[in-house]
């Protein structure tokens, strides 16, 4: 379908769980002073009807945690771009939080009250990932999920980091395009640049938007900071490898690295994707 991002995504996408028929029923029964007649509703019962099973396709094409909600997908593509992981994990609910929350204190905020609910729905996400070729990340998230836990945060954003970047470079050495023409590490500047994204103000498909929806986070997680500035407070892998310290290093960057890596293996097992991977 190509229909606009706003009109499609926005509307569409956010009723694709509805009950269309008891919808419109409900909003005649609401106005007391229209009474239409009873062939009329039900012929527009039967025209919407089969709308129904394209939003319902439509519905399920979305990770799982955006299944059966009603998210404000133009805030989430923000919000993915700021960094903010939000396929597969977290659950709609703190997706909610995040949304409402006004600056980025107030979404360490919630991150930090949200931490049970967040590992756990990056358990329930790895409990579903089931190709053998990446038992050793499964494994190793799952440490990430029990350090984090115990207050282990700076092990666990380290590790989860660096499942991340194997994830990305196995993807990447998957796709010739995301290479040089000699097929070489191209550096992760090209990377952030070469992964599938959507802007707020794209005339994007649908497939083209749950194409991207994993890879929002990337450009502003893969950026790059010189000496002469500070470092970034919000979790960044340049930073975490090579500025460890209090301001990169924190409780709430540890839970993003963590939904980050999750995120990107829950999504490459779903879809398939071709990866390369150390044996």
């Amino acid at each position: 379908m190509a229909n606009g991002f706003d009109a499609q995504l926005a509307e569409v996408l956010n009723a694709a769980t509805e009950n269309i028929r008891r919808t419109v029923a409900a909003n005649f029964i609401r106005t007391p002073k229209v009474e239409l007649p009873a062939p009329l509703l039900e012929g527009l019962s039967k025209a919407v009807a089969p709308l129904q099973s394209v939003l319902e396709r439509l519905d399920s094409m979305m990770p799982e945690n955006w299944q059966g909600q009603r998210l404000a997908y133009k805030d989430m593509v923000r919000l993915m771009q700021e960094g903010m992981p939000l396929a597969w994990v977290p659950p709609a609910d703190v997706i909610r939080q995040l949304l409402v929350a006004g600056d980025a204190p107030a979404r360490t905020a919630v991150l930090d009250d949200c931490r049970p609910e967040i590992l756990a729905s990056c358990s329930e996400a790895l409990a579903a990932v089931t190709d053998a070729r990446f038992s050793a990340q499964k494994t190793l998230l799952e440490e990430c999920i029990r350090m984090t836990e115990r207050g282990m945060f700076s092990g666990a954003q380290a590790l989860a980091a660096n499942v991340w970047d194997t994830l990305v470079r196995g993807l990447a050495f998957a796709n010739p395009a995301w290479l040089t023409d000699k097929g070489w590490w191209p550096g992760y500047a090209t990377i952030g640049r070469s992964v599938p994204t959507v802007d707020v103000d794209d005339d994007a498909t649908i497939g083209q938007f749950r194409k991207a929806a994993v890879f929002l986070p990337f450009t502003k997680t893969l950026e790059e900071f010189r000496r002469q500035r500070p470092v970034p407070e919000g979790f960044n892998r340049h930073a975490t490898a090579h500025a460890a310290g209090a301001l990169q290093y924190t409780a709430a960057n540890a839970v993003i690295a963590l939904m980050l890596a999750v995120s990107v293996l829950r999504e490459i097992d779903d879809q398939a994707y071709p990866i390369q991977l150390h044996a």
